[in-house]
């Protein structure tokens, strides 16, 4: 049986902007994603930049710094949920992401 690659964390709360979600932080590190899983539904915290051709190093994500994520990744340091590692501008308009280490 293969070691499972996620990792959760229970009874999170996410502030995005002027709304908060609760509920269990789920990190898959072989599909490098971060998901919030709340009674609603899945939110998902991490963003795939392969498209730009980015892909995290094991064990981080990537976290979009604008629309409803903006400044979510400060959050999510202060938290202590993340270690942000490098800051990557993407897109037309150099929309700001970050690399992260997951540090649940």
């Amino acid at each position: 049986m293969a070691e499972s690659t996620i990792t959760k964390k229970h009874n999170v709360t996410v502030g995005f902007g002027f709304i908060k979600l609760t509920g269990s932080l789920h990190h898959d590190d072989e599909s490098r994603s971060l998901v919030l899983e709340t009674e609603e539904g899945p939110e998902h915290i991490s963003v795939s930049l392969r498209s730009y051709g980015f892909t995290p190093k094991p064990g981080n994500v990537f976290i979009k710094d604008w629309s409803e994520h903006a400044g979510l990744t400060a959050r999510l340091e202060q938290a202590g949920l993340v270690q942000p590692l490098h800051e990557l501008n993407v897109g037309p308009f150099g929309s700001t992401a970050y690399e992260v280490k997951v540090t649940l």
